[in-house]
């Protein structure tokens, strides 16, 4: 998904990408590894301003996506509603050739480098729609999770297990500090 920068007419351009999962080959490589899969289309909103050689994206995702919970093992749905903005600068020969001078990377600095007036946008929302899933997966505050003994689904009901006694290990050195005093 390529924009070139003489589309960015009058300094501002507003656009809409609906685009499905198997155009980020990423986000399949996550949801076989159980990090949430995406249903459907994930929307797109980019508003792209051009300051110069710099243009500047804000941008908006919103999708569905299936996850499995953490606690209970059940899956659910999750709408994902996600700002973000990144800045893409050119690629200066002056700075290649100074490798050694340069502290900070351009990734360090929230830049994304373009080369030959052309802005490559599809690694950077695929990066987005990444960081945008969920890092703990729970399907409600509420989730009482699995019976650690007999593992029945404790939101649907209940079981016969018995807690086990905490087992404190550092419970016989509680009593050297009081026997000191």
């Amino acid at each position: 998904m390529r924009l070139e920068l003489k589309d960015i007419k009058g300094g501002v351009l507003e656009q809409e990408y609906s685009l499905s999962v198997e155009e980020f080959p990423e986000l399949a490589v996550l949801a076989e590894n159980g990090a949430g899969n995406y249903l459907g289309l994930l929307h797109f909103t980019l508003r792209l301003q051009r300051t110069g050689r710099l243009v500047e994206v804000d941008g908006r995702l919103q999708a569905t996506v299936q996850l499995e919970c953490g606690r209970c093992l059940c899956r659910y749905q999750q709408e994902v509603d996600e700002r973000f903005s990144f800045t893409f600068t050119p690629v200066l020969e002056e700075a290649a050739a100074d490798q050694d001078e340069v502290e900070l990377e351009t990734d360090e600095l929230g830049l994304v480098l373009y080369q030959d007036e052309t802005l490559e946008l599809g690694p950077c929302l695929q990066e987005q729609a990444v960081m945008a899933l969920p890092v703990a997966h729970v399907c409600s505050s509420g989730c009482r999770g699995l019976c650690p003994e007999c593992g029945v689904n404790l939101n649907e009901g209940s079981c016969d297990c018995s807690p086990k006694p905490f087992n404190n290990k550092f419970g016989a050195l509680a009593g050297l500090l009081s026997n000191k005093s």
